[in-house]
C-alpha cells in the first residue's frame, strides 16, 4: 500500500500477511530488500519522522495546539425562497496549516460537504427574487447561519457525519474592493535542489495568487461543541459562462476562550483589517491569538502569584540593615 502523506512513488510497504510461513524470514529480508531499492534517501526520512510522530517521539510544535489549523470554508451563494427568503451558501471546506487558501482543485476533490441557510430582509428578497444575486445586494448584510457540515469524528472512527454550529453569526462589510489580481509565481523546478549529505529537501507549496475581481470582506464568529472560533473572508463576484453570482470564502480560527475577538462586534472586526490589499485578510490578521489578550493573560497570572521574599539590600549584608539595627537597639535598651 502506499504510505499515507507521501507521493505514490515514494514508499511502497508490503503486508506482514505476505511474510507468514515457515520462510518468513527469507521472505521479509526480500521484502526490506525490494523497499531500500524503491525507497530514496528522503523518503526513508519521512518514513522515520512520521513513525517517530505516531509513537509520541518528535512533535511538531504546531501540532500541539491545533487552533494554529485554519478550516477554509468556500462555496456558491444562491437563492432558495420560501416565506423566510432564504438564501443558502453550498459548498466544500479543507483545513491547513498554511496562511494562504488552497486551490480550487482541492476543494471540487473534497469531501467535506456544507449547507448554511440564512434569511435575508424584504427589500433584499424582491432582488433576488429576479435572479440578480449582484454583490452589492450583499453590502451591510447581517445575519444568522443554521444548517450542518459533513466532518469525520475527532478520533478517527466511522465514517463522515452531520455537525451543527450552536451560533454563528456572519456580517458583510459596507465597501466593494477591486484590487490588481497577484503576480503568479514562477514554475518549481523540476531537479531537487541541492542539499548537504543527499538529503532532498521538499520546498515550499507554491503560493496561489489571488482571485480577481470585486469583493467584499466578511467577518464571522461562533461555538459548537468543539469551541468557539472566529472567521474572516469575503465574497466575491464570480461568473461561469451565462451564470453570475457570489462566491463567499470564509477561513475559520477556533480561539481560546478568553480570547477578546469573540466578543467584538463584528464591524469590529471588519475594521481591524488593516492591510493595504484586504482580499486575503487571513494571512495577516486572524493570528491565534492577540498580542493584547497575551500580555493580559500574563499579568493575570503574574498578579495570582504569591509575592516574593524579600531579599537583602543588593552589596548590604544582613546584619547591616536597618531592621537588623533598630532590632539590636530594642535589644540593649532590654538590658
Amino acid at each position: 500500500r502506499t504510505w499515507a502523506g507521501a507521493s505514490p512513488r515514494s514508499i511502497t510497504l508490503v503486508s506482514d500477511r505476505s511474510c507468514r510461513g515457515d520462510a518468513r524470514d527469507s521472505k521479509a529480508k526480500a521484502c526490506t530488500d525490494g523497499l531500500r531499492e524503491v525507497t530514496p534517501c528522503w523518503s526513508l526520512l519521512a518514513m522515520s519522522h512520521m513513525i517517530n510522530r505516531t509513537s509520541g517521539g518528535l512533535l511538531d510544535q504546531r501540532d500541539e495546539d491545533w487552533r494554529d489549523t485554519l478550516f477554509y470554508w468556500h462555496g456558491k451563494v444562491s437563492w432558495v425562497g420560501g416565506e423566510r427568503n432564504v438564501m443558502t451558501w453550498r459548498g466544500t471546506w479543507l483545513s491547513s496549516v498554511a496562511s494562504h487558501m488552497p486551490p480550487a482543485s482541492d476543494f471540487a476533490s473534497s469531501f467535506n460537504f456544507f449547507e448554511l441557510n440564512f434569511d435575508v430582509d424584504a427589500e433584499r428578497a424582491r432582488h433576488f427574487q429576479t435572479g440578480s444575486l449582484d454583490l452589492r445586494l450583499f453590502l451591510n448584510m447581517a445575519a444568522d447561519f443554521r444548517g450542518h457540515y459533513l466532518m469525520e469524528p475527532p478520533d478517527g472512527t466511522g465514517y463522515r457525519r452531520a455537525y451543527r454550529d450552536d451560533l454563528h453569526s456572519f456580517q458583510v462589510d459596507g465597501v466593494i474592493e477591486d484590487p490588481p489580481a497577484e503576480a503568479p509565481m514562477a514554475e518549481e523546478p523540476t531537479a531537487p535542489p541541492a542539499a548537504p549529505f543527499g538529503i532532498y529537501l521538499a520546498p515550499p507549496p507554491a503560493r496561489q495568487p489571488r482571485l480577481p475581481g470585486p469583493y467584499a470582506l466578511v467577518s464571522a464568529r461562533g461555538s459548537n461543541e468543539f469551541g468557539t472560533f472566529v472567521s474572516l473572508g469575503h465574497a466575491r463576484r464570480c461568473s461561469a459562462g451565462a451564470d453570475e453570482g457570489v462566491e463567499l470564502t470564509l477561513a475559520r480560527r477556533y480561539v481560546r476562550d478568553d480570547d477578546s475577538r469573540w466578543r467584538w462586534p463584528l464591524s469590529d472586526m471588519l475594521r481591524s483589517v488593516v492591510a493595504p490589499i484586504r482580499a486575503c485578510p487571513w494571512e495577516h490578521s486572524l493570528p491565534c491569538r492577540l498580542p493584547a489578550d497575551i500580555i493580559a493573560a500574563e499579568a493575570a497570572r503574574r498578579a495570582q502569584e504569591p509575592p516574593p521574599p524579600p531579599r537583602p539590600v543588593l552589596g548590604q549584608l544582613a546584619h547591616h540593615t536597618a531592621e537588623y539595627q533598630a532590632m539590636m537597639m530594642r535589644k540593649r535598651g532590654r538590658d
